[in-house]
């Protein structure tokens, strides 16, 4: 890993980056929520849930995602409470006083955990509604200090949570348009019922405004509008969250339950030419749109890609494209900001990388071709290797294949130089006991087998036996290691007693021969009896056929 950011021993049940990458929100186990610097690693601040009726631990952080303007988060858990809180705020390495929760605001109303929290982010000028609870007031959506947004006007954001009681619900955080603060019960805009438990939101952007450009005619009707994805069991759904419709159910192929959702956004090319195209029958400019995935990700090990763009989702169906299949079950998946990786997180705790195949533009291979070109000079590196890699063109050429030559184990190579002691000790040292065998068999046939065993002091001596020792009652090494053992008792029994190692080693291979021959007998006896019996009712069946 390229650095690692303790949580203090809780187990890590969610994190998520903000938009500039320089900080990062952990969610624990612990019922904490930790903000961490990414480059420092250092713990900024900790936010904690409240605690349990009865004084017990807090419940697991679940699902942790940050507002539009950096400053704030908002995170849901196991107690079912959705809960806002101000960087800014808390305690610095430490978790709050109190009830242990300190959050700006805590909005009650799921009856189950809660898995998924998002936040969705609109233009407030497109989007002055109503609420559907509030008495002829109308709101702003949100409406807070966020600033002037990328196109011109400020944006306006609502949080969305998803939880184990098959619903959505989706929060108001600002002020109505007095500026007053709206009353907790109010706050909940609407109320979606998925069906299943909630696994997973996401957050489709709206298209119009993307890049810089805003489609006059010709426009879907979900053009300007941000959707909502959300994944239970093994269906999505999609939902308008400004008015708690839903525009479509979708079946998926997975088999298993839907754990992850993530969205490839693949932006239009760079010409201005690639954001319009002209209808050849009606002359009309028309918007290309972008080429918008949803990557889902389940316990069945499945990875699905499924087109989702907003005439997908008019004709009620997203076109399953392509996916990939894996070996453990899938609790997570994330994409780079340039659209080129993906990240792959499963139950096990491995976490699987996956590159997007760069495309060579017409430009780039020209390069590439002229650079080729390009004589190198003579005496350099280059003009030494020109044309190894040149590509054949005619099909009457033959490619030879350069056969690298197979490097010698350091025993071979011993072999070699006739050092039959040292290559003997070499491979006792691989504890591969075919290998050793092999060389064995190589120094029989070269008759130096008793030069290799001579000469041996105790050390070296005590290697060879306990090998022979090990393997003598293999029937497969048996024939070579006997002959083995008789060379050493003819080379050292005239020293036996004078080390008590080898006298040990000895006597323990005294008594495994003796023990094998015990059993050989008692085989050889019951092979006696098998044949007796054999015999014998061969016979009766004989004596009956006459």
């Amino acid at each position: 890993a390229d650095r690692q950011i303790s949580t203090g021993g809780l187990l890590a049940q969610c994190a998520v980056h903000r938009s500039d990458g320089r900080l990062i929100a952990i969610g624990t186990e612990g019922g904490t929520v930790k903000i961490c610097d990414a480059n420092s690693r250092a713990t900024l601040r900790t936010f904690g849930s409240a605690k349990s009726s009865g004084g017990g631990d807090r419940k697991a952080i679940r699902s942790v995602s940050w507002l539009r303007d950096g400053k704030r988060i908002a995170a849901g858990g196991d107690d079912g409470v959705v809960r806002i809180w101000n960087v800014s705020g808390g305690l610095k390495d430490g978790v709050g006083s109190g009830d242990g929760s300190g959050a700006d605001l805590s909005f009650v109303g799921h009856g189950d955990s809660v898995r998924a929290v998002t936040v969705v982010s609109f233009r407030k000028d497109d989007y002055q509604q109503k609420s559907p609870k509030s008495k002829g007031v109308k709101r702003g959506y949100g409406k807070d200090s966020v600033g002037e947004g990328s196109f011109g006007s400020s944006w306006s954001q609502l949080v969305v949570s998803g939880s184990y009681d098959h619903t959505i619900r989706v929060w108001d955080i600002g002020f109505n348009q007095e500026g007053d603060e709206i009353r907790t019960e109010d706050r909940c805009l609407s109320v979606m019922n998925h069906g299943d438990p909630v696994q997973a939101l996401l957050v489709l952007p709206p298209v119009a405004g993307s890049y810089g450009y805003q489609p006059k005619k010709n426009a879907s009707k979900y053009d300007n509008l941000p959707l909502l994805v959300s994944a239970g069991g093994t269906v999505l759904k999609i939902w308008n969250p400004l008015t708690g419709t839903c525009l479509g159910t979708f079946p998926t192929k997975h088999a298993k339950t839907i754990t992850a959702l993530c969205l490839l956004d693949l932006p239009p090319e760079d010409t201005e030419e690639d954001y319009q195209l002209t209808d050849a029958q009606s002359g009309k400019r028309s918007l290309h749109h972008r080429k918008r995935h949803i990557l889902t990700g389940g316990l069945d090990g499945l990875v699905r890609i499924h087109s989702a763009t907003n005439q997908d989702i008019i004709s009620g169906s997203l076109p399953f494209l392509h996916g990939t299949q894996l070996s453990e079950p899938i609790s997570s998946l994330s994409v780079s900001q340039d659209m080129s990786r993906i990240a792959i997180g499963t139950t096990t705790g491995i976490v699987i990388v996956h590159q997007r195949r760069r495309l060579v533009t017409e430009e780039q291979r020209q390069q590439q071709q002229t650079k080729h070109k390009i004589e190198p000079r003579h005496g350099t590196y280059a003009y030494f290797m020109r044309g190894a890699h040149e590509k054949s063109h005619d099909p009457d050429d033959y490619l030879l294949m350069h056969q690298k030559k197979q490097r010698l184990a350091e025993y071979d190579v011993l072999l070699r130089k006739f050092r039959y002691g040292d290559a003997l000790d070499k491979v006792l040292t691989t504890r591969q006991p075919h290998v050793v065998i092999a060389v064995i068999e190589e120094l029989g046939k070269r008759c130096g087998l008793k030069v290799a065993l001579s000469n041996r002091d105790e050390e070296s001596l005590e290697a060879i036996l306990s090998f022979i020792i090990r393997f003598i009652d293999n029937p497969q090494y048996t024939p070579y290691l006997i002959g083995v053992a008789h060379i050493l008792l003819d080379i050292y029994g005239s020293f036996i007693g004078q080390s008590a190692i080898v006298d040990e080693l000895f006597t323990k291979l005294r008594e495994k021969v003796a023990n094998e021959c015990n059993v050989q007998r008692m085989l050889l006896r019951l092979l006696g009896q098998i044949d007796f019996v054999m015999a014998s009712a061969e016979l009766e069946n004989t004596d009956e056929q006459r």
